[in-house]
């Protein structure tokens, strides 16, 4: 079966997504602290490495820590990876994400890769949290609470493997493989699953083709890439899909790709409409991806058009989403567009300040997108990302004086 979907980080976006990174890094550091203050690696510590799911308190929206405490058993020196990948135990089939960032490479499969440097020999002591789970935006074969089986490979980060449709297929070279740790849990997942018969979900997904398009269409022109980025989106969805219910997805989405380029030609397209149809009943799941969805054909052709930015900021409200999350969502895509298109771009529509704040909250918010670039001008290698950090935290500034 060739699987799937889209999902990301969602909601954390870029900030949460490095925060998370962090703490392997952070980990490792307390690990290498152990095993050299005294003592045989054995008379420290000789547990095996285990896993645990725990709900975070601190965080604004429903995340799960993933932790890890023990002797990943690396005795290799060189970096190493550990790729978290979840499945449904009952069915053995793959859970998907709705996000980029925590998704195979071609597919929507949940993936989440977290370097963790040179541990040979070395351990976790302590619990530390090495990845994330984001409920909302996990996608199983079935909804409700499921049980989840968590598998973490550790992998020499030079030989990483790729993965297909949530699995190494035959013939995959497996030789930078270390280890592999596996966890399985109770879950629930609030998104209709992919091997069910969901009616409302179609309709969903079919109002996401035509907003899509709208979006292509904002700048009076479709972009080869932005039409490609669609078509991709579908092709995910068929594939997802059950085999009884293939054909008939495919059909009606393409027909809504065919019906919403002409209502779009025609100006006939509703989009309050269509995102009101959303927002009564389409999960939140639902509601990402439409913006993930977005947000890529924004990006297609490597530029930040104020129309299009307007209208993803107008889709977003109309389906009940946080402008706020929809702004860690677009910073993504920014710092990967053309850094001169980037720098033409309206002050507003690329920092993403709301209309309707007052001066407080705008500098609050700047304040926070300061630190975010700051840290990436410092940590991107040279080229696009890091002209357009810079060229961000060049707009912030503009903004801390209209707004001071």
């Amino acid at each position: 079966m060739e699987f799937i979907f889209t999902i990301l980080l969602i909601w954390g976006g870029w900030y949460l997504f490095v925060q998370v990174l962090g703490q392997g890094s952070r980990a490792v550091g307390a690990a290498a602290k152990t095993v050299t203050s005294g003592g045989s690696f054995s008379d420290n510590f000789s547990n095996k490495f285990q896993l645990k799911i725990e709900k975070l308190k601190e965080e604004d929206y429903e995340i799960y820590g993933v932790f890890g405490k023990g002797n990943p058993e690396v005795h290799i020196s060189s970096p190493v990876v550990c790729i978290f990948k979840l499945y449904d135990k009952e069915t053995a089939m793959p859970i998907l994400s709705t996000f980029e960032e925590t998704s195979e490479s071609g597919s929507r499969v949940f993936e989440h890769s977290v370097s963790i440097g040179n541990i040979a020999n070395q351990y976790y002591p302590d619990w530390s949290r090495l990845s994330f789970l984001m409920p909302d935006s996990l996608i199983g074969p079935h909804k409700g609470t499921r049980r989840l089986d968590l598998h973490c490979y550790i992998w020499t980060e030079s030989e990483r493997p790729a993965f297909v449709n949530g699995y190494l297929g035959e013939g995959a070279d497996t030789r930078g493989g270390i280890n592999i740790i596996r966890h399985d849990f109770d879950f629930y997942l609030s998104s209709a699953g992919y091997m069910e018969i969901d009616k409302e979900r179609l309709q969903v997904q079919e109002a996401t083709v035509k907003l899509a398009i709208s979006i292509a269409l904002a700048d009076g022109d479709l972009d080869q890439k932005e039409g490609n980025e669609i078509k991709q989106w579908i092709k995910g969805i068929v594939d997802s899909s059950s085999e009884s219910k293939k054909q008939e997805v495919k059909d009606t989405l393409n027909k809504s790709l065919e019906d919403g380029f002409s209502a779009a030609k025609d100006n006939s397209l509703d989009i309050k409409r269509l995102c009101e149809g959303i927002k009564g009943i389409g999960s939140k799941a639902d509601k990402y991806d439409l913006l993930e969805l977005c947000l890529d054909v924004m990006a297609a052709d490597g530029e930040a058009d104020k129309n299009e930015l307007d209208q993803i900021s107008e889709i977003s409200s109309l389906i009940g989403i946080d402008y706020e999350e929809v702004t860690k969502l677009k910073d993504q895509r920014l710092v990967k567009l053309n850094p001169e298109s980037l720098s033409e771009s309206g002050l507003e529509e690329i920092l993403g300040i709301d209309p309707e704040w007052d001066n407080e909250k705008i500098r609050k918010h700047l304040t926070q997108l300061f630190s975010k670039y700051a840290a990436l001008v410092t940590q991107a290698p040279e080229g696009p990302e890091r002209e357009n950090a810079q060229i961000m935290i060049d707009k912030i500034a503009e903004a801390r004086k209209k707004y001071s």
